[in-house]
């Protein structure tokens, strides 16, 4: 009787083992992300305890220095016309003196021929408020303006509806990669905030693998605060835990 049982038991134990092995690998995972998000929020609260000690009066190039990214367009192809059609400028999205800052190096690089349009993302939110037209100007108005005040034709900027804005900087990778493959360009010239681009070229370079794209990057010059450098490797070591 016994021998005729044991069989049975050992066959649900094993189809109970099997039904929890997803579980505890989604466990084992878990762990392994908590790990990394402690791990990279210890070493930022240890350096920046040691550089503070030290009295480090550098501390936040410390700290910027590993979230600084930069891939520069060779300057064998600046000018040529067909190498111009051939790209596209996208800037990221930000704040309003962070967007100007964007704005003015995404114009230098229209202007140097390095590409014949600029692409950001669509936003309705509410900016400045205009006496000329007596009310706030609409975010993509708004940056209509400060890029033709830079020297950028109006017909040379165009709007991206960012879809699942939820997860911000990866949104608009996997967006531009989708519009970049569809419309055919060869490169896609990316700008932002010096201490946001290493998140930046993570995320568009891994979705831009499966496309035969040229991918360039340019940091512009920020002053954030050491509590934004802080959140941004948080955020950069999650990225690369998670995606």
């Amino acid at each position: 009787m016994d021998d005729a049982i044991a069989p049975a038991k050992w066959a649900s134990r094993l189809r109970r083992r099997n039904a929890e092995l997803p579980v505890n690998r989604f466990e084992m995972r878990m762990r392994k992300v908590l790990l990394g998000v402690g791990v990279a929020i210890l070493a930022g609260v240890l350096t920046v305890s040691y550089q503070v000690s030290r009295g480090n009066s550098d501390l936040k190039q410390v700290l910027a220095k590993p979230l600084v990214k930069q891939e520069l367009v060779p300057t064998v192809f600046s000018g040529s016309s067909s190498y111009v059609y051939d790209n596209v400028i996208y800037v990221l999205g930000g704040s309003g003196d962070s967007l100007r800052r964007r704005f003015a190096k995404a114009a230098e690089l229209y202007k140097q021929g390095l590409a014949k349009k600029i692409l950001m993302n669509s936003d309705d939110m509410l900016m400045e408020y205009s006496p000329s037209i007596g009310r706030n100007l609409s975010h993509n108005e708004w940056a209509t303006g400060k890029l033709a005040g830079f020297g950028v034709k109006e017909e040379d900027i165009e709007f991206v509806v960012v879809e699942d804005v939820l997860w911000g900087t990866f949104s608009e990778a996997k967006t531009l990669s989708n519009v970049v493959s569809r419309r055919g360009y060869g490169s896609l010239i990316l700008v932002s905030s010096d201490y946001h681009t290493a998140r930046v070229w993570y995320s568009f370079s891994k979705l831009m693998r499966r496309h035969n794209v040229n991918l360039y990057i340019y940091p512009v010059k920020d002053d954030p605060t050491t509590y934004m450098l802080l959140q941004e490797l948080i955020k950069l070591a999650c990225y690369r835990v998670f995606l």
